[in-house]
């Protein structure tokens, strides 16, 4: 039995030796009526398939529908949506902690995206802090006040507003005074 079962791995290693080296890679051989050990050459030019149709080279167009005429009064609307003003870079920072006994320092940057800024304000605690505006540029401002605050925990707010009308603002939280490990809670 040892022998006809050495027989069948010898036979079938080589038909696998045979198969990996007689046939071509598959991009070379045909789909379809493929004759092994053939060597037939794809003809030149466009396939039969990828041909143009005459049917439908020639076929009439449907009109086109007529639409509704345009009165010159008739604007249509801009396609981009208006984005409000933002603040960034804020000072002190958002849950931030500062010390006590010493000014606090409380600024942001107003940017106008889609027009020109008009005004903003800043308020501690919802109060007007009576803040500075520094204009850079017609869309680019810069907020800011000194004030001496007693230890606590603050709350700052920042509204802006541009020429369009469109409104951004920010608000956040910070400490005066205390030690670094006080929370911050929200008045």
């Amino acid at each position: 039995m040892s022998g006809d079962r050495r027989r069948l791995v010898t036979l079938a290693a080589t038909l696998v030796a045979l198969s990996f080296t007689s046939c071509a890679p598959a991009n070379e051989r045909p789909a379809h009526g493929a004759v092994p050990g053939s060597q037939a050459p794809t003809p030149p030019g466009v396939p039969p398939t990828l041909a143009p149709s005459e049917a439908l080279r020639f076929r009439a167009l449907p009109p086109p529908s007529p639409g509704l005429p345009l009165s010159p009064s008739v604007v249509p609307s801009p396609s981009a949506v208006a984005a409000p003003p933002i603040v960034r870079t804020i000072v002190p920072g958002a849950n931030g902690h500062v010390p006590g006994g010493t000014p606090v320092t409380l600024s942001a940057v107003l940017i106008g995206r889609t027009a020109d800024l008009a005004s903003a304000s800043l308020q501690v605690n919802g109060a007007d802090a009576g803040a500075q505006i520094d204009k850079r540029s017609e869309r680019d401002w810069m907020i800011h006040t000194s004030q001496l605050l007693s230890d606590g925990a603050y709350t700052a707010r920042v509204l802006v507003r541009d020429a369009s009308g469109a409104a951004g603002g920010f608000t956040w939280h910070f400490l005066v005074g205390g030690d670094d490990q006080t929370p911050i809670a929200n008045p």
